[in-house]
């Protein structure tokens, strides 16, 4: 089944671990970054043989630049099929886009923004600080999921409600919201639903005429593109005003008494375009659309049912999605968990300096919903914040991540598996001192 998946680059790397002899790295924190497709690779190799000033100049080069570029945004269009009265804007990453997105809106503080409990901070923070409106949270269950009576209890209570902003995949727990549900409530009480795709995107079609998604974002880093690249898509309607990022390439003349601004769907774009991370946001885009979903999805439900059974079968291991959640629903391959009495980053740190596994540590920016997971009382977590600010990161509760990459194998899974089997029963080889400032351990 791998064999007709892409190529990535970088699954095969060995390193020299201080344990002795070789290991090959395994790449489980995809949810924070994926590795590039080979096609990616090649595809901006190629065009950078004749890259050129994207609006910035004339001649062969720029005119090949111009039009490779047009067409790598109909491809990512074609890949989310938004339609033609959506505009596409590139930031640099889905944090970037999201601030956009909620400068843009023209809220005042009668209006609300329901979010909910299970957000990345990207899709939470940005409505607090970069808009006027009430912001109020659906509420959610442990496990991740959300409360779709509480929504519903949330939209009969408040009046102007002008959007709904909610991820799309959850990064911690591998949640997948009903899209369509919430989009028909959104849109029966008027108003518009926006969707974080950051992990959505990577591991699932999205169809945005079909949903009735109104906005989305992503990152082309979490989609086999590295290139510093963000995507918002939204209705047309919100690009007629200035923008609120101005600069070069937003205006098309200015004088000492007046600006005329670019065309809606350039003036939100400042300066000169990452054409080259557009260019590999289309080329991972495009393959993932040969590849074909069917095949993508069936490789990577198989590979989170066997991670979920290796996990739940590991003498200390706490799985804090129950396991029954992955066998039953649709989830993305997330898994959080803790070893023992193991601190985060310090197994984190083992897996990465005894065994050569990537993985990610800390609250992975749900801090609510953790903070929840561990009982912290209030009086506790004041004590754990004093402790931050004094520069003692290592204070805060949190879990390991492992998450699934359509590259990943069996053989990745069994990999993890044994060491922390390992692990469990004998305790690290190396001695480790903590670096509290940076939130880690290392090998003494």
């Amino acid at each position: 089944m791998l064999s007709d998946l892409p190529k990535i680059l970088g699954t095969n790397n060995r390193i020299n671990l201080k344990t002795g002899g070789q290991k090959r790295v395994v790449l489980l924190n995809n949810a924070a970054t994926t590795p590039p497709f080979w096609h990616t690779i090649k595809t901006v190799n190629q065009f950078l043989q004749t890259y050129g000033a994207m609006h910035r100049g004339a001649g062969p080069h720029a005119t090949k630049t111009y039009k490779q570029v047009e067409k790598a945004i109909n491809t990512i269009r074609t890949f989310v099929n938004a339609n033609h009265n959506h505009s596409i804007i590139f930031t640099e990453n889905t944090s970037g886009a999201i601030n956009l997105f909620a400068r843009l809106l023209p809220l005042t503080k009668d209006d609300v923004i329901i979010t909910s409990e299970i957000e990345h901070t990207s899709n939470n923070l940005p409505w607090h600080y970069n808009t006027n409106a009430k912001i109020v949270e659906i509420k959610a269950f442990n496990d991740g999921s959300l409360d779709y009576d509480d929504l519903k209890f949330k939209l009969g209570t408040y009046n102007n409600v002008k959007l709904i902003a909610i991820t799309g995949a959850s990064n911690l727990t591998g949640y997948i919201p009903d899209i369509k549900r919430i989009s028909a409530l959104a849109h029966q009480h008027g108003a518009k639903l926006f969707i974080d795709a950051a992990q959505l995107a990577p591991h699932r079609p999205i169809n945005m005429i079909e949903d009735e998604i109104d906005a989305l974002a992503f990152s082309a880093h979490k989609i086999y593109a590295p290139f510093g690249l963000g995507v918002l898509i939204l209705p047309n309607e919100f690009l007629n005003q200035a923008p609120v990022n101005p600069g070069g390439g937003s205006i098309d003349m200015i004088s000492e008494h007046n600006i005329v601004w670019a065309a809606k769907n350039e003036r939100h774009q400042t300066g000169t375009w990452n054409v080259t991370g557009i260019i590999g946001l289309a080329a991972s885009c495009e393959l993932i659309m040969q590849t074909g979903w069917e095949n993508i999805l069936k490789h990577e439900k198989k590979l989170v049912k066997y991670t979920t059974e290796k996990l739940a079968n590991i003498s200390g291991l706490k799985l804090y999605v129950p396991k029954e959640k992955y066998f039953n629903e649709d989830r993305i391959g997330t898994f959080p968990f803790t070893l023992n009495n193991h601190h985060q980053a310090l197994l984190s740190c083992i897996l990465e300096h005894e065994y050569a596994i990537e993985t990610r540590a800390g609250t992975i920016c749900n801090h609510r919903l953790v903070k929840r997971w561990f009982n912290i009382s209030d009086e506790k977590q004041n004590e754990i914040e004093k402790q931050i600010k004094n520069s003692n990161r290592l204070a805060s509760y949190g879990i390991v991540r492992a998450s699934l990459g359509i590259h990943n194998t069996k053989e990745d899974i069994d990999l993890l598996a044994n060491a922390l089997t390992e692990i469990s029963k004998y305790g690290p080889k190396l001695k480790y001192q903590p670096l509290s400032e940076k939130e880690i351990f290392k090998p003494i």
